[in-house]
């Protein structure tokens, strides 16, 4: 008799990340290397039930975020212990971040991470029978606290990053580049700096202001609408620049805002980050005040809730506008692929962003078709997402590592128009239609009557 499938493991790996370092970073790679995770979910502490001071939330959050980025989509920092306090009080136990997590994420088996360290607290934790009853924990050694020669992980603590950062002097220097994920480090600096301000609260800003730290420019975010209703809070210091993320329509009456604020000096540059539209089209109030204006386009897609997952930090951008704010686009930017935007008239600009929009958005259309299809034969629809998701970035992958023709597969590639004829018998009318317009541009392209 068959048995049933045992449900992935997530393993729930909490605390203050105050700062995060590479004994953090490393525990989620620890757990999948040896088989004892198959996801993570790193949530950090909102609210002590000890009363420990801490960093704001979101400043833990987002070097978090950074530390945890190079492990890819198997490991999530999420804001869970924040949303909870918000929505019904502090502090943050345990239990009640566990139970949420499992709301959240029904398809796994929960086990909750903790380190050797801690052992001896554990029975004084808030209703610990319960917890290690329904969420069996995973015990990670920790050097220091376990046998050497089961400890894969180094010993290093928050407390001791703190003291250093504190301490300067070669020797903390030292301390921190060797226990402090790069990333990490270069937030932590960036808090010294003059900041920029990101102005916006969607999805490009979420991503932006960690992004911005991590390559030493501090960032402060600021509403758009409270900046354009005069309600936003804005820091005393005039900022290194301004970086408007609002969303495209809202941006000229984010920049005539900003146009009325006297203490900013005319000489600060403004950059905006639409793809379709030049700077002094769309941030003309301050290019007339004399403001240098300036485009910095992130050519990737974003999702709000998964920063920690960023393509920011491996995009390209679109960039142009006058000498001054274009010399800080390309500052920020660093050793990340730009396309030079300068020369593009209007046509030529909307086309640019056609283009982007064709490759990021379109996907969508043969994703719905293919989906529907399995879905009418009564395939379960979580079973139909997961073998499209390993198809689609599987293809992608291909494509864009072998190239046209190479990296294309199927019967149109190998010229098999029996098996085309096929399909288009096999499809309802609409459906049909789109695959026998895709196969002829397809054709097209791997004949090379259309250039690849």
């Amino acid at each position: 008799m068959p048995t049933a499938s045992r449900k992935p493991v997530l393993g729930v790996f909490g605390g203050t990340f105050d700062p995060p370092h590479l004994g953090h970073a490393m525990v989620p790679a620890y757990l999948r290397l040896r088989g004892l995770a198959d996801r993570v979910l790193v949530v950090p502490c909102a609210d002590h039930p000890l009363g420990k001071a801490m960093a704001p939330f979101a400043e833990r959050l987002a070097l978090t975020r950074a530390a945890m980025a190079p492990l890819g989509e198997a490991v999530e920092v999420s804001d869970l212990e924040e949303r909870l306090v918000r929505e019904r009080g502090g502090p943050s136990y345990t239990l009640r971040m566990l139970e949420a997590a499992a709301e959240e994420h029904p398809g796994f088996a929960l086990r909750l991470v903790v380190g050797t360290d801690i052992l001896d607290e554990l029975p004084r934790w808030h209703r610990w029978d319960e917890i290690e009853r329904r969420f069996a924990p995973i015990v990670v050694p920790r050097a220091g606290h376990a046998p050497p020669e089961v400890c894969a992980l180094p010993e290093v603590s928050s407390t001791r990053i703190r003291g250093w950062l504190r301490e300067g002097g070669a020797a903390a220097e030292e301390g921190l580049r060797a226990n402090v994920p790069a990333s990490v480090l270069a937030m932590l600096r960036s808090t010294s700096t003059e900041p920029a301000w990101v102005v916006g609260h969607g999805h490009a800003a979420s991503h932006a202001v960690p992004w911005l730290r991590t390559r030493g420019q501090g960032a402060i975010q600021i509403g758009a609408r409270a900046l354009v209703e005069g309600r936003a809070t804005l820091p005393s210091a005039v900022p290194a620049g301004i970086w408007v993320l609002a969303a495209d329509p809202s941006i000229v009456e984010v920049a005539r805002a900003l146009a009325r604020l006297d203490e900013l000096p005319p000489e600060l540059p403004v950059l905006h980050g639409a793809g379709a539209r030049s700077a002094h089209e769309v941030l003309a109030p301050l290019a007339e005040r004399g403001h240098p204006v300036g485009t910095l386009h992130p050519i990737c897609s974003l999702r709000s809730e998964r920063p920690e997952a960023s393509a920011i930090g491996r995009a390209a951008f679109g960039v142009e506008g006058d000498p001054a704010a274009r010399a800080l686009a390309l500052a920020w930017v660093g050793g990340q692929p730009w396309l030079d935007l300068q020369s593009l008239d209007a046509g030529a600009r909307r086309a640019y962003h056609a283009a982007c929009s064709l490759a990021a958005n379109h996907l969508a259309v043969p994703y719905v078709a293919a989906r529907d299809v399995l879905e009418e034969q009564g395939h379960p629809p979580s079973a139909v997402a997961a073998a499209l998701a390993t198809l689609l970035r599987s293809a992608l992958d291909n494509l864009l590592a072998l190239g046209v023709p190479a990296g294309i597969t199927g019967p149109v590639a190998r010229g098999d128009e029996d098996a085309v004829a096929a399909h288009l018998a096999a499809l309802d009318q609409a459906t049909a239609e789109l695959y026998r317009n895709l196969s002829a541009r397809l054709s097209a392209i791997v004949r090379g009557s259309i250039p690849s």
